[in-house]
């Protein structure tokens, strides 16, 4: 169950803005609970933690007043040092059956604290709060639970508690995998097998590009969570594998118990469903796609080779040297309208090869001289820092 985890006091007047309610995942108790006695701060936290673990997890936030609509009212952070995570874990240890992994963060503020525990649904449910009852959480609301309710968490979390589920999907010409942590609990040294195929076979050919094999464990996948791997060209596996594929997914629970899943696929049914070509299709396909690749070069050629044209003989081609431009403009230091000037001209006045006038042209003054194109900043283009400085002090930039 993913729900919003407060870090710091900005994430709190987020929620304030927001209108976070209290609901199924979320509750708010005020900082007035620890002016209690500590057995009757402990008993009703008790119930309120293991309520949530026993559903479907959630955070409490300590230091919230919340107005008639469940919502946060006003900040009242706790004042006590004293009462903080380590008192607040000390005492709930004892209170709760079986113990309870909760995370506790603190968050400091203008006179004092407040606490933010995170509760995940637990993969030990059900957990019996202070009094020995059992309480599970619905909506807003905290329900001691039936005795058949008890039952059915148990059998609930015992079906949950561990599970990866492994599945392949076949798609251009490729295997790939995903394995899934669907049970409460993180599973750990997380690794796949394919019969018949070496790991070293799948290291070095199957997967050159990577730092490491499929097959090398993987350290953790916590619950929920989904690992996709791209996988191997349907050729890899046709070469080594008559038809059948055995699959093996190992993994090891929190409990230290190790687990060994065979899944079963036949590379006919990758074959008929994709329709994978023969060799003389896929180098005649491949063929085709460079010829469409290169004729779309050369035409972006021929369109820049056009607008090169065009540009030589524009009015403003100027094709005078730099002694007679200085001339013509009665000042050394005259500066020159650039997106006017074809590339001969910036060559002329910026004393530049035609490549480096191409360049400018192109990238600075873009949008003048290309149709769609645009002008970049001068210090983003890949130029000499002479070059540059020649452009800033004789040409007009634009903007």
């Amino acid at each position: 169950m993913t729900y919003f985890r407060p870090r710091t006091i900005d994430d709190i007047l987020e929620m304030k803005e927001r209108g976070d309610a209290e609901g199924a995942t979320l509750e708010y108790k005020s900082s007035r609970l620890f002016e209690q006695k500590n057995e009757k701060i402990f008993e009703t936290l008790s119930k309120e933690l293991t309520a949530l673990a026993n559903a479907i997890g959630g955070i409490l936030i300590i230091g919230i007043d919340e107005d008639n609509e469940r919502r946060i009212l006003d900040v009242r952070p706790i004042e006590d040092p004293s009462k903080n995570e380590t008192w607040l874990e000390d005492g709930l240890l004892s209170r709760i059956a079986p113990s309870l992994q909760i995370s506790i963060e603190r968050i400091d503020v203008e006179r004092g604290h407040l606490l933010v525990l995170d509760v995940p649904p637990s993969r030990n449910a059900p957990h019996q709060a202070a009094d020995k009852r059992f309480y599970a959480r619905r909506l807003f609301r905290i329900d001691p639970l039936l005795t058949f309710e008890v039952e059915d968490i148990r059998r609930r979390v015992s079906s949950l508690s561990s599970g990866a589920s492994l599945s392949i999907t076949f798609q251009s010409g490729g295997v790939s995998f995903s394995i899934r942590n669907e049970g409460l609990g993180h599973i750990f040294d997380v690794s796949i097998q394919i019969a018949g195929i070496e790991n070293a076979n799948i290291a070095q050919e199957w997967t050159p590009g990577l730092e490491r094999p499929y097959t090398e464990p993987f350290r953790i996948i916590h619950s929920g969570e989904t690992r996709n791997f791209l996988g191997a060209g349907f050729e890899f596996l046709r070469d080594r594998l008559e038809d059948r594929m055995d699959v093996e997914l190992r993994y090891t629970d929190e409990d230290r118990k190790e687990h060994q899943k065979t899944y079963t696929y036949y590379l006919k049914d990758f074959h008929s469903t994709y329709g994978i070509k023969s060799p003389n299709e896929e180098v005649l396909e491949q063929g085709i796609k460079r010829l469409a690749n290169i004729e779309r070069i050369l035409s972006d050629l021929s369109r820049d080779l056009k607008v090169m044209r065009e540009s030589a003989f524009h009015p403003t081609g100027l094709n005078f040297s730099r002694t007679t431009l200085a001339a013509l403009s009665k000042s050394p230091d005259m500066k020159w309208p650039g997106q006017f000037l074809t590339f001969q001209a910036l060559a002329e006045i910026l004393e530049i090869d035609i490549e480096s006038a191409l360049t400018v042209q192109s990238e600075l003054f873009g949008a003048s001289h290309y149709l769609g194109g645009v002008n970049k900043p001068l210090q983003d283009i890949d130029l000499p820092n002479d070059i540059k400085e020649r452009i800033r002090q004789r040409l007009i930039l634009p903007g």
